[in-house]
């Protein structure tokens, strides 16, 4: 356990300050007395759910992802680039470490459902939050909110954490599959995104939508691959692989050519209706 995330956390039953207790590997509220359970290090403030799925993907790289995680780090990169160099950080839902690379030498801690290598506390932030008020210059939520049964009141609960002038960093798909089924429950658009900034407290520092045509457009032909075509039979098939070669080399050569690179841009200026997903920072008011 990093000493200095001991530093952070209070007890979400009576606000109190946590010792730990090296003999028997558990923290001790030093104002209830309630326990927590630690395993390898983590402290388990929550039982991990028995029917998640963990992600056995590898961390973010320009080979292996995909336009809208790659445009998730350059976002992320540009607005961890604002903060100061002892600013406190707390990447919520941070899996296996997507952005991970961005943090060296910070003070970065990380949360999630289920205790991935590198993840340094567990605990399902709709039921509890155990840190202190005000105590965070920065809360990562990258690819969360929409695994959220109520991100809303999460939101609400994560804005008291912020320091005054801290900010919440977030990224949320639109234009995407399923994924990480039974925990996917919503898409949001740009407008209610800055509404439940707004109810959180927060100001909207920036909204930007990210748009890609022609990933959109590949990403349904591999649905189309993967998902369609092994229903149908012998001679279906082959005319759907014949398809495909010639979909794939139009997307990705004709189209590309004339549609270019994805971009980032405002949705309030963007004249497309479509955007893979938001990229958004809030920020919490100076008193």
């Amino acid at each position: 356990m990093k000493p200095a995330l001991l530093n952070l956390l209070a007890c979400p039953v009576c606000g109190g300050e946590y010792r730990f207790e090296p003999d028997h590997e558990h923290l001790v509220c030093m104002g209830c007395g309630k326990i927590v359970k630690m395993h390898a290090g983590i402290p388990l403030f929550d039982e991990v759910p028995p029917d998640i799925r963990p992600t056995e993907k590898s961390p973010c790289t320009s080979q292996s992802e995909t336009p809208w995680r790659l445009a998730n780090q350059r976002f992320l990169k540009r607005e961890i680039g604002k903060l100061a160099g002892d600013a406190v950080i707390v990447d919520v839902g941070a899996g296996i470490g997507y952005f991970s690379g961005l943090f060296s030498g910070r003070n970065y801690f990380t949360v999630d459902l289920y205790p991935y290598p590198g993840v340094d506390l567990v605990c399902d932030l709709t039921r509890q939050v155990p840190f202190r008020p005000d105590s965070l210059d920065a809360i990562l939520m990258m690819n969360v909110l929409e695994h959220l049964s109520d991100a809303a009141g999460v939101m609400r609960s994560l804005s008291g954490l912020l320091k005054p002038g801290g900010v919440m960093i977030a990224t949320v798909p639109f234009l995407v599959k399923i994924h990480q089924a039974p925990y996917d429950f919503a898409r949001y658009t740009h407008y209610l995104l800055e509404k439940m900034g707004r109810d959180a407290g927060l100001a909207v520092d920036t909204v930007e939508g990210y748009y890609d045509p022609v990933f959109l457009a590949s990403e349904s032909t591999r649905y189309f691959r993967y998902w369609t075509l092994p229903k149908f039979g012998r001679a279906r098939r082959i005319a759907g692989r014949a398809l495909l070669l010639g979909l794939d080399f139009l997307i990705g050569s004709v189209m590309k050519w004339i549609a270019g690179e994805g971009y980032a841009q405002s949705p309030h200026d963007a004249n497309n209706p479509a955007p893979v997903g938001y990229l958004v920072v809030y920020r919490k008011q100076l008193l």
